[in-house]
């Protein structure tokens, strides 16, 4: 099986493409490592043996020109893909001039990574068979052996993101897209890991943090509805009322002035 190494300095871009490869279920596909910056990639690059790099151009500490250069000398049989955006051409251009294969514009479609990780491992030589392990007469892959490495899912970063930003005016498509994820994929994955909806997940995290403000009586609830992304203070008032069946200012007075 073929090993990848993903290389960007956005955690949800990386989780993103990591993401989709696993949704292929290529079965000539094994293990896909994260790296955040050229030269942790550099580092990892004996571990993590990989037949193909799907590296970011602009990336603090070592860039990914600067690691396609070092990696040709030393592993000249590793395929690079890079990851640019539309004002990167003439970075993609010096790119070519150190053997990378293709490029992938971003945010990364499925139809592209899927399309250009065909054609990367078409010009692949067939890997290694990898050490077995035998146990009562039956030989295993070593890699069965143990489990693979996993960060936090898609789902847990996009969970941690909104609770970072849920002040400003975060819509679902935005966030898909910081994962170069569909849209009608996103929304489906955050409802069977969470059991909420996007929107349901959002207003639980701004009412929560509404309801902490809202003990402190000299935050108005127009200033309260600002802090928790809420643009109008009658929107916050009525979705505040959905969810608690108390307007904020009777919430206030009911609950926490005695």
């Amino acid at each position: 099986m073929y090993n990848l190494l993903i290389v960007d300095d956005e955690p949800l871009i990386c989780e993103g493409i990591r993401s989709k490869i696993i949704r292929m279920d290529r079965p000539d596909i094994g293990r896909i490592r994260i790296a955040h910056d050229g030269r942790e990639a550099v580092g990892m690059i004996h571990d993590a043996a990989p037949h193909i790099i799907l590296t970011d151009i602009k990336m603090p500490q070592m860039d990914g020109i600067t690691l396609l250069r070092s990696v040709a000398q030393t592993h000249p049989d590793i395929k690079f893909l890079i990851l640019s955006g539309f004002g990167d051409y003439e970075y993609v251009r010096e790119a070519f001039k150190y053997g990378v294969f293709d490029y992938l514009l971003k945010p990364v479609s499925y139809a592209d990574l899927s399309d250009q990780l065909g054609h990367v491992i078409g010009r692949l030589e067939p890997p290694a068979a990898e050490p077995t392990h035998h146990v009562s007469g039956f030989a295993k892959p070593a890699a069965a052996r143990h489990k693979p490495e996993e960060g936090p899912s898609v789902i847990e970063l996009a969970k941690t993101y909104i609770q970072q930003h849920y002040r400003h005016n975060l819509q679902l498509a935005e966030v898909a897209n910081r994962y170069s994820m569909n849209y009608s994929y996103f929304s489906s994955l955050f409802k069977k890991e969470t059991g909420m909806t996007f929107t349901a997940f959002l207003t639980k995290i701004r009412m929560e943090e509404a309801c902490r403000l809202l003990r402190d009586p000299t935050q108005r609830v127009k200033e309260i509805a600002e802090s928790v992304g809420y643009d109008n203070a009658h929107h916050f008032s009525r979705a505040f009322k959905n969810v608690y069946s108390y307007s904020p200012n009777q919430f206030r007075s009911e609950i926490f002035i005695e």
